[in-house]
This record gives C-alpha cells, sequence and structure tokens, in this order.
C-alpha cells in the first residue's frame, strides 16, 4: 500500500513540475513585434497564390494593378493597406507546422510582399480565418512558427485579379448634364434641360426636345441616375475598344457638360448581356443584367420605341 502512495506521490510532483515548467515557458515567450509600416512610403504590392502573382505599382495617386497597368480599385487596396498598417499578432498556435490544417500549404497559403521601391520591407503568409472569425492565421519569413494575427482579412488579398480592378466605367454629377443625344433604330433624339423662373428666381428645371416638346422628367431623371455612376460587371479581353468603335451599336447616349461624355452598348449572342465602350475607360466591358436593360429601357422611352415595335423588328 505505502508503495502505491509512493508512486502517486511521485508522479503528482512529476505532473506538477511539468506544468510549472510549462507555465514558466509559455509565460516567458514573447511574441515577434512586427514594426509598423508607413504605409505612405509603400509603393508597391505583390500577392503570390498558387500559380498567380498579382502586382501592385503605385504611380502618383493612383495603384496600377499588373504590368498592364489596369486602374486598381482604390477601396480595394486601401482595405490591403489598412491590414498592414494594423498587422499584429496576438498568440503562438503552432509549433509543429501543420501547415495544411491551417490552410498555409503550398495549395492554400497567400504570400504579401511589401515594397518600397525595388526593396522588399516585410513580407508574410496567411492561411485560413481562425474559426471565430477575429483572427487569421499567418507566418513570418524565417520563422515555422504559426501564428494568430488580429482581424479577419483574407478575403482582402483572395481575389481574382479582375475583381482587384476599378469597374468604374462612367462617373459625373448627375445635376451637370444640361443636354444629351440618345440613338438606337434609327431613332435619335436630343433633350435640353431649361430652368423655369418664378419671381425673378429659379424655380424647377424641365427637359424638352429640340423642338421643344416636353420629354418625361422622371424617364430622363432614372437614366441619368443610371449611368452617372456607373460600373461594370467584368472587364473583357477581346477586341479592343478601337475595334468596337467601328462596329454598329445597340444604343448610344452622348452627354454634354463641361466635357463631352459617351457611353455606347452593343448587343451580344445573349439578349441579357451587354458590351459597352465609354469615353472615360480605355477597355471594353460588360454591364450586369440589371444595368444593361435599365439603361436600354429608358433610351427606348424616351425615343417612344415600344415593346410591339420591338417584337416587330
Amino acid at each position: 500500500m505505502k508503495k502505491e502512495y509512493l508512486i502517486l506521490i511521485a508522479l503528482i510532483l512529476i505532473l506538477g513540475a511539468y506544468l510549472l515548467f510549462h507555465k514558466e515557458n509559455k509565460d516567458n515567450y514573447v511574441l515577434p513585434k512586427i514594426v509598423q509600416i508607413d504605409i505612405s512610403k509603400i509603393t508597391g504590392l505583390i500577392i503570390d497564390k498558387k500559380q498567380v502573382s498579382i502586382k501592385f505599382i503605385k504611380k502618383e495617386k493612383n495603384w496600377l494593378l499588373t504590368d498592364k497597368e489596369y486602374l486598381a480599385d482604390l477601396p480595394s487596396v486601401e482595405n490591403m493597406l489598412d491590414t498592414l498598417k494594423t498587422l499584429k499578432l496576438s498568440a503562438l498556435v503552432s509549433q509543429k507546422g501543420d501547415l495544411k490544417r491551417y490552410e498555409l500549404d503550398d495549395k492554400k497559403h497567400i504570400r504579401v510582399k511589401v515594397l518600397e521601391g525595388a526593396k522588399t520591407i516585410f513580407e508574410f503568409t496567411m492561411g485560413k480565418p481562425a474559426p471565430t472569425f477575429n483572427h487569421t492565421f499567418v507566418m513570418l519569413t524565417d520563422n515555422k512558427n504559426i501564428y494568430h494575427a488580429n482581424g479577419s482579412f483574407r478575403s482582402y488579398f483572395d481575389r481574382a485579379e479582375d475583381n482587384f480592378r476599378d469597374k468604374k466605367v462612367l462617373d459625373f454629377k448627375k445635376e451637370s448634364i444640361k443636354r444629351f443625344t440618345i440613338e438606337k433604330d434609327g431613332l435619335s433624339k436630343t433633350l435640353i434641360s431649361k430652368k423655369i423662373k418664378k419671381d425673378g428666381k429659379d424655380a424647377f428645371s424641365t427637359w424638352n426636345s429640340e423642338d421643344g416638346t416636353s420629354a418625361d422628367k422622371e424617364v430622363i431623371s432614372n437614366l441619368l441616375s443610371s449611368v452617372s455612376f456607373l460600373e461594370c460587371e467584368k472587364y473583357l479581353d477581346s477586341p479592343t475598344k478601337k475595334s468596337y468603335e467601328k462596329e454598329k451599336p445597340l444604343c448610344k447616349i452622348r452627354l454634354e457638360n463641361e466635357s463631352g461624355i459617351e457611353l455606347t452598348l452593343f448587343e451580344t449572342d445573349k439578349e441579357d448581356i451587354f458590351k459597352g465602350i465609354s469615353s472615360m475607360n480605355d477597355y471594353v466591358f460588360a454591364l450586369s443584367q440589371f444595368n444593361g436593360k435599365e439603361i436600354v429601357s429608358n433610351i427606348e422611352k424616351l425615343l417612344g420605341i415600344s415593346k410591339k415595335e420591338k417584337n416587330k423588328d
């Protein structure tokens, strides 16, 4: 019996010593400190994923994407820069190198390089968000440990190249347009805004065609609203904008303010898909079904093209 007590006491002492040693090691462990990055000095970002590398370059106030220098979506870039500015480790997760478990393996990880000129000033690798979605699993360069970083930010970096592009194809103040021309199916109409005065002051605006016929103010308002800040759904690699300028359009709108603005839409093999070119963008794009239909529908209403006439065609 005494022997069993001695064995039990010995086990308790060993376990106590282990727990004490483990606690001391844990308490004495210091997380690597990430030096705060001055994002104003960052001139480039490289995002490496499996078989894909996306590069951002800053030129003056703009961020450009890839060697083709597509204009990048500024809010998307700012999300990444804000993440880098506030990046902080909060806990040691693993020292066992279990990369696949945390999606830090070659198939799933995302590696981010931060550039100042040609120099890489910071680099880290991210895996999946933690189950709580309050942290992200990360690894630092020349460090095999896996850490928690504050915040769930993988979605800011885990995007296709096209989704990092600025999708804005038209951008102007609706109130700046005082005259515009629409064309479709061989019909054309120019509409002019006029201010009506009352007691010597501007009371309200009205829209008329060139021959003085009044136009539907609500339809005009809807049309201008739909194009004043227009984003495309995606860009098309071919054909080029120059080649499309020679094609017969489905419809066209020319807006006049301090600088002329033009939007041209083209038919495709699919009825609900609209390709387009804009004077404010250098590339051929595709509009969402909703945006394309809304623009075409309002143009048809203003030109007096009825559904019956469309069906005859």
